[in-house]
């Protein structure tokens, strides 16, 4: 009996609470009031491509993971692993030539060339300049690697918000054509925006 009671009295305070049908527009209305109170932040605020920016001109790479672009920071420090490779290997190569040239056109007969012996005076000077350039190039090429990853950064930060829609596609479509009894590869694509 007891239970019974306490039943009822639960039911009772529950049911109390409960309406039978829900007023739409007055709980969207009762919503909407507290709009106005919210403060809305700006989707760039939480995302800045001025942060991603900064980071990686600090730390190459760092402002790719800060866009969640992990599989970019590998590519960025290979190709700077082997600009480095090759910045080292024609520094090491334009050094030989140089004193293997400096040996040759001193006047001193005590100095002998020992890198390159067999080599003439103009062929010497011919790989120390080809040397050089490729080693002004390999600083060129980090140069640009360097700026290109910020540059990456920025505009992938600015592009996270954008709607990558399934509506849109490129779709290539390679086939083969027959004419005059000859079969000639093709290649076609359907755009779809």
């Amino acid at each position: 009996m007891m239970r019974n009671v306490f039943i009822l009295i639960v039911l009772g305070i529950v049911s109390s609470s409960c309406q039978a049908q829900f007023d739409f527009r007055s709980q969207c209305a009762m919503i909407h009031q507290y709009d106005a109170f919210v403060p809305l932040k700006d989707s760039n605020e939480l995302h800045s491509p001025k942060k991603a920016t900064i980071m990686s001109a600090i730390i190459p790479g760092l402002g790719q993971v800060y866009n969640g672009k992990y599989w970019k920071v590998g590519l960025i420090y290979a190709a700077g692993g082997g600009l480095l490779y090759g910045l080292k290997f024609n520094t090491d190569s334009l050094k030989g030539y140089q004193s293997s040239l400096i040996a040759e056109l001193d006047d001193d007969s005590t100095t002998t060339n020992y890198l390159y012996p067999s080599l003439a005076v103009d062929k010497i000077r011919s790989e120390r300049n080809y040397y050089r350039k490729k080693r002004d190039q390999m600083i060129l090429g980090m140069g640009l690697l360097y700026a290109l990853q910020i540059i990456d950064a920025n505009v992938d930060a600015h592009l996270r918000e954008f709607d990558v829609n399934e509506d849109l596609a490129f779709q290539p479509k390679p086939g083969f054509i027959v004419a005059n009894q000859r079969v000639m590869p093709s290649m076609g694509f359907r755009l779809r925006f």
